[in-house]
């Protein structure tokens, strides 16, 4: 099958060649240049530039001023950006997140995003950084009981400070959860940790 052409021939400004056109673009007027990129740069400098000569606003200037002087602003309902807790208020902060899951573990369990009994699977940053005990530190530094709730059962060895944040393979940084801690631990401790420790180092 034969298609009819319904654009034209035309002669390029800039080098002479000849050169096929489509219709579309002939009616938005781009009949100038054959495309190659020199002639794409001639037809586009100087006074051929549609923004060539312009200038923004006194009220744009003033507006770009005043975004310029303007202080970085605060997070929603916490600290200015850059201020970092004290060492025994981050304890504090410890303390009062241990009482709450002790007191309200089967609401937070509830909030889970894919709910307390869904197979666990880690995001793709979360697996890059992902860093496992292994089999003999397992076997030496897993307690009987769970740090947070003192259950007995699906007992696993958990970082304090999570892999992906730096957390390192030592006896310091292990603790001993159940399988519903470390999760909950997972969504509402360990990633919000990492995310707000990504934001200091990129100066949010």
């Amino acid at each position: 099958m034969v298609y009819a052409r319904k654009g034209q021939n035309l002669t390029c400004q800039f080098c002479g060649d000849i050169f096929y056109r489509q219709n579309s673009h002939i009616i938005r007027g781009i009949t100038k240049s054959c495309g190659k990129s020199e002639c794409k740069s001639k037809a586009m400098s100087g006074a051929n530039n549609p923004f060539w000569g312009k200038n923004h606003t006194k009220e744009t200037l003033d507006k770009i001023e005043a975004t310029k002087r303007a202080q970085p602003p605060q997070r929603k309902g916490g600290p200015p950006k850059g201020y970092r807790h004290t060492p025994e208020a981050r304890e504090k902060i410890k303390e009062a997140l241990r009482i709450r899951w002790r007191d309200n573990r089967d609401k937070m369990l509830a909030q889970l995003p894919r709910g307390e009994d869904h197979h666990f699977r880690k995001t793709n940053y979360q697996s890059r950084y992902r860093v496992n005990f292994n089999s003999v530190q397992r076997r030496e530094w897993l307690a009987k009981i769970c740090f947070y709730c003192e259950a007995t059962d699906d007992l696993v060895l958990d970082h304090i400070i999570p892999a992906m944040s730096g957390g390192k393979n030592v006896r310091n940084n292990s603790q001993t959860l159940c399988g519903k801690c470390n999760r909950w631990k997972m969504w509402f401790v360990d990633k919000p940790y990492h995310i707000a420790t990504l934001d200091s180092d990129r100066g949010h």
